[in-house]
């Protein structure tokens, strides 16, 4: 797995599942993006998420796009590069394997 997620604060406001954490990358990107799996982290819902933000320190521009049907198993990272356009297929470079990528994402609690 090229993308690895730890969780570092999570909460309920009384109707979704809140979580912060960050995403280190490592190996290789794929044409249309990287699977980011949320499952096996400790998040208090088996839903997948309704929205996921995710910001680099480093100026990549980074989104998140659900599969079909959504899982948190199975969602992609897609990686823009700094020129706006998407991340060639093959090694990541060291501008994002050395980024500081956090993520921001809502769950439903289901």
């Amino acid at each position: 797995m090229s993308l690895a997620l730890t969780v570092t604060s999570q909460w309920w406001d009384g109707k979704k599942i809140h979580v912060i954490g960050t995403v280190v990358a490592s190996g290789s990107y794929a044409t249309n993006g990287d699977t980011i799996n949320f499952s096996g982290l400790g998040i208090k819902s088996s839903q997948s998420p309704l929205r996921v933000d995710l910001i680099s320190l480093n100026g990549y521009g980074l989104a998140f796009a659900p599969a079909s049907p959504p899982a948190q198993a199975t969602g992609k990272m897609r990686v823009n590069t700094t020129s706006n356009t998407e991340l060639a297929a093959g090694a990541y470079p060291a501008g994002v394997t050395g980024d500081t990528i956090t993520f921001y994402a809502i769950f439903e609690i289901r």
